[in-house]
């Protein structure tokens, strides 16, 4: 979920890098205000479409999904596979493939793919630009730093701040191809720590591959 694209055109001579300075303080303030609402809920369940879009190559293709997160815990059902992690293992189901892969997160890599993660990944990398505002809904752009070192051009996020919740995410690709998630139920939830423990007994049949 990373990309840039910089409309050097549209900036006027004059804007100066005290006024990008302010943008940017601003846009990670509403960052850093949906990151805190979502880290102060004890769970939470998003319901979500994902689009990948390619209009040169008349691509358009759409999947639903589902995310469950508490703390470092979660349960993932997209494109046909379903993840369960309790934040140390990761269980992945393929119920196509009737096969079931045992992982383990690396909790000492900043790179791993966890909630607490996700929810920080804009805090380093990433310039910050103000887009469009249209009433509680504000466009936010995150800008790559070392743009040689991505495939795309920026994230644009759409983020309702009144409700300090991500309505919107998409990756600007260079080669034209955007994946957008677009959110359209984030709700508190109570659910137990047993939920996110998958016991691979119940799925009689299936291949267990142990990668850990």
């Amino acid at each position: 979920m990373k990309n840039i694209f910089l409309l050097f055109a549209l900036i006027p001579l004059g804007f100066n890098s005290i006024a990008q300075n302010i943008s940017n303080t601003t846009a990670k303030a509403i960052l850093d205000e949906v990151s805190a609402a979502t880290n102060a809920l004890e769970a939470i369940h998003i319901n979500f479409d994902f689009t990948l879009s390619n209009s040169n190559e008349n691509i358009s293709e759409s999947s639903p999904g589902s995310l469950i997160v508490k703390n470092e815990q979660y349960l993932l059902t997209f494109m046909g596979i379903r993840q369960v992690s309790n934040g140390e293992t990761i269980w992945t189901v393929m119920e196509e493939d009737e096969e079931i892969q045992i992982s383990e997160i690396d909790l000492d890599d900043e790179e791993a793919l966890t909630p607490s993660n996700l929810l920080k990944m804009y805090e380093s990398g990433f310039t910050y630009d103000l887009g469009d505002q249209t009433g509680n809904l504000q466009v936010i752009h995150l800008l790559p730093e070392y743009r040689d070192e991505v495939d795309y051009e920026k994230i644009e996020l759409i983020i309702d701040t009144g409700a300090k919740q991500i309505k919107n995410i998409t990756q600007i690709g260079e080669n034209g191809t955007n994946s957008e998630y677009t959110i359209h139920t984030f709700s508190p939830l109570i659910i137990q720590d047993s939920a996110f423990i998958l016991n691979d007994k119940d799925f009689s049949g299936y291949d267990i591959i142990d990668l850990r």
